[in-house]
């Protein structure tokens, strides 16, 4: 499971420490779920592509994108930690920033 994060007119994705601007980013996010059943550490990874993840690429710092984000499964409302559930989490997040966020390969 993995995000496609695009820019948008309010939202763009430069590359740390340069001027290098992308269209989209692909991320893969690594979860660590508390063992109270309820909190989570959602850290992601940015790559160019899927073909420079697939090709050992160093992940990418972006300006503007938090390193890491801490979310709460909402036990009442049925959530669960879940892989999905942590991307489902973040997309809201970048979405709220103004970026348009897909989750792929599920």
């Amino acid at each position: 499971m993995a995000l496609l994060i695009s820019k948008s007119e309010t939202a763009s994705l430069t590359i740390e420490g340069t001027s290098i601007g992308l269209d989209s980013v692909y991320a893969r996010i690594s979860l660590s779920a508390n063992q109270d059943g309820v909190g989570m550490q959602v850290v992601p990874y940015h790559y160019e592509s899927l073909a420079a993840f697939d090709a050992g690429a160093a992940p990418l710092s972006i300006v503007g994108m938090e390193p890491d984000y801490l979310f709460n499964a909402d036990l009442a409302a049925g959530e669960t930690q879940t892989i999905l559930l942590a991307s489902e989490k973040v997309k809201a997040s970048l979405e709220a920033k103004g970026y348009t966020v897909e989750i792929v390969e599920l």
